[in-house]
């Protein structure tokens, strides 16, 4: 058993459900969301969805041949801001599929990191 209320797991599945995934509150009770799904490296899938107040909001979506599909679902009387590359729209209550077409930001696999500048950690430099 894995307890989510520990940060380290709360931080990822929040990551992965708000930045990955695309779905986040603007309101309370997600009386107003967003949705902005932000595919990366190898993944070409994602879906979720948080049941509210008001009902289940829910996005999905999938990267096929340069085309970003996405479907969601919009519980009634609450509207969400779409955002799917350059084009964003406002829609209300309802069942929505968009496709898109995508084009990856930078190459895959990203460059390694070099901590060329920084001091290197020694037992000098970690005694307080």
């Amino acid at each position: 058993m894995t307890s989510f209320n520990h940060y380290a797991l709360g931080a990822v599945a929040s990551f992965l459900h708000t930045i990955v995934a695309g779905l986040r509150p603007l309101e309370p009770g997600y009386k107003r969301f967003f949705i902005q799904p932000l595919p990366g490296g190898t993944i070409t899938d994602a879906s979720t969805h948080t049941i509210t107040p008001y009902g289940k909001a829910a996005v999905s979506w999938s990267l096929s041949s340069g085309q970003l599909t996405v479907d969601f679902e919009i519980p009634p009387n609450t509207e969400a801001i779409v955002r799917l590359g350059e084009k964003e729209e406002v829609v209300g209550s309802g069942r929505y599929s968009r496709t898109v077409k995508y084009v990856a930001e930078g190459e895959w696999p990203p460059a390694p990191y070099h901590t060329q500048f920084a001091a290197p950690v020694t037992m000098e430099t970690l005694a307080l």
